[in-house]
């Protein structure tokens, strides 16, 4: 199961990290805004740990 995304900013660009605990290769992935980083996180999380 892969674990919860991470947004965070870096250097003026919005960073989404996941990690898949199986292999533990870190997955990136760079946003020009946060509301666009925040958005693919939450595509990026898994449907039983989304907020209702």
């Amino acid at each position: 199961m892969l674990a919860l995304p991470i947004v965070s900013q870096e250097n003026d660009v919005w960073v989404i990290r996941l990690e898949n605990p199986g292999n533990g290769k870190v997955q990136e992935y760079r946003c020009a805004t946060e509301a666009q980083a925040r958005q693919l996180a939450l595509v990026l999380t898994p449907k039983e740990k989304r907020p209702a």
